[in-house]
């Protein structure tokens, strides 16, 4: 029983829009948890951060599904905001086949972005473009 995020990482990784603009391997693979490496200084890069994951409970106990809300910074690269949203777009199509359930081949996976913010970090020179991408995936924490 893997936890969320380490779903998110291996499914990521192994997803071929995100491996062409993130890294194409699981050890050079730009996909971080909470923040970036202090080293880290390669963009694009994505941070996973996990704000959310209320509980649902029934009469004889805790259910082992739950919508989860994770936040997603993308990093962009460039002298302009083109690949934080080549990064976004990628995300997003991740998202549409994310699976954090045991039930293989579902025609659709109930994962809802709910936010989308585009911004950049103007101490840095050039500019660091990133998104944020705020979602909500169902999980179950006993697949």
């Amino acid at each position: 029983m893997a936890t969320l995020k380490a779903k998110l990482f291996l499914q990521a990784s192994q997803f071929a829009e995100l491996q062409a603009l993130l890294g194409s391997s699981p050890s050079n693979f730009r996909w971080f948890d909470v923040q970036l490496p202090q080293a880290q200084a390669t963009f694009p890069a994505v941070t996973v951060n996990q704000i959310g994951a209320p509980r649902m409970y029934v009469t004889n106990g805790r259910l082992s599904t739950y919508f989860a809300r994770v936040q997603f910074t993308i990093y962009g690269s460039g002298n302009d905001s083109q690949n934080a949203a080549a990064v976004t777009a990628a995300l997003e199509d991740f998202l549409a086949v994310f699976n954090a359930t045991a039930v293989q081949n579902a025609p659709t996976y109930p994962n809802t972005i709910v936010g989308d913010k585009d911004f950049g970090i103007a101490a840095t020179q050039p500019l660091t473009y990133m998104r944020v991408i705020d979602a909500m995936i169902f999980n179950d924490e006993n697949a």
